[in-house]
């Protein structure tokens, strides 16, 4: 796939993941809510998909080099984050890695864009 090409799918493919993420934490609050429905779920639920949100946003906002890996690997972490907490929890902490799930996928993401920044500034520096 040409980098042309990638490029113009990035922000598509960034939606596609962020709505995914979004589509699964929402999922998990309807077959697995943790306690009933109120205010301090909601929040809950906020705080899940905020690393999603953040991708929609610059997404739709800005031209971010490296959005798209970063996306993928806050995906990628989703899906470890799910596996360890519901599908083979060991010890009584493992909840603990859901719930601060959303600041790795965050630093994740920061990470990416940064990266992808400085590789950006020194592609254009040398042409």
């Amino acid at each position: 796939m040409s980098p042309a090409t990638l490029s113009a799918l990035s922000r598509p493919l960034v939606r596609l993941l962020a709505g995914l993420g979004i589509a699964a934490d929402a999922m998990l609050f309807v077959v697995k809510a943790p306690a009933p429905v109120d205010a301090g779920l909601y929040a809950f639920a906020l705080w899940l998909v905020l690393p999603w949100l953040v991708a929609l946003l610059l997404a739709w906002r800005v031209r971010a080099p490296g959005l798209l890996a970063g996306t993928a690997l806050a995906a990628a972490f989703e899906a470890l984050a799910f596996y360890v907490t519901f599908v083979a929890p060991r010890g009584s902490t493992a909840a603990l890695i859901y719930a601060v799930k959303p600041l790795w996928q965050l630093g994740l993401i920061g990470a990416a864009l940064l990266v992808g920044t400085l590789v950006a500034r020194r592609r254009y520096r040398r042409t």
